[in-house]
């Protein structure tokens, strides 16, 4: 990821320049910070199984707390609780990155 500067005129550039390009502009809503992404064919290849089962449980354990964490937000009872807390700390900058780190630290018990 590399940091974006525009001339005077350009205050953002989001998405692709043309379809078959590589490389995509973003703006991060939170920081305001501006930066470019490569996008390409990406397929990871491991040599050994135990690297591979170590990629797979990391992948599993991503799925499931995205999925607890789709749930949280839209459960009533858990609304006014991450709100509180998320409003009394200054770590996160998001409501869905401070409910993503709950559900991942809390993930597996």
């Amino acid at each position: 990821m590399a940091k974006a500067d525009y001339i005077r005129p350009v205050e953002a550039l989001h998405g692709k320049l043309k379809k078959e390009d590589q490389v995509g502009f973003a703006k991060r809503r939170a920081s305001g910070a501006k930066f470019t992404v490569t996008r390409d064919d990406w397929k990871q290849t491991f040599k050994d199984a135990e690297k591979a089962a170590a990629a797979r449980e990391r992948q599993m354990k991503f799925k499931g707390v995205s999925q607890s964490v789709s749930e949280r937000m839209t459960n009533p009872t858990y609304q006014t609780i991450d709100r509180q807390g998320f409003a009394a700390q200054s770590k996160y900058t998001t409501l869905r990155g401070y409910v993503f780190k709950k559900c991942w630290d809390a993930y597996g018990d």
